[in-house]
């Protein structure tokens, strides 16, 4: 019996760019990766696919994957960042946070608006 379980492409595709794989270029679902000291990867399903173990096991021979890579992830893709950092990616400016018990304050400082901005969460 194969060491392999059947998993979501999604899955698969968050495991080989954990383990170092980058998307050189796309068409369509056709995603070709590159990874130093491994020749281009072509990854050909749509994320909502399942993939059988044994075309697992075949992926994992072109790309160093092990089953482990596939395990401790969750089924539902990547966590959402929390909204502190979502917040603080989206503003080009400095950002400070404060708790204060049970409310969150921002002062943002944007680059583009010659002021702060103040964003209160209770």
């Amino acid at each position: 019996m194969s060491q392999w379980l059947s998993a979501k492409a999604k899955r698969v595709l968050a495991a080989l760019l954990k383990l170092g794989w980058q998307t050189k270029r796309q068409t369509g679902s056709h995603r070709t990766f590159a990874r130093v000291g491994w020749p281009d990867f072509v990854f050909a399903f749509h994320d909502g696919e399942e993939i059988d173990p044994r075309m697992l096991a075949r992926i994992a021979q072109h790309t160093g994957l092990i089953p482990e890579n596939l395990k401790g992830q969750s089924s539902g893709g990547t966590q959402q960042p929390a909204a502190s950092d979502r917040l603080q990616r989206r503003l080009s400016g400095s950002v400070n946070f404060y708790a204060n018990g049970s409310a969150f304050v921002f002062v943002a400082h944007h680059a583009a608006a010659s002021g702060r901005v103040l964003l209160l969460f209770a």
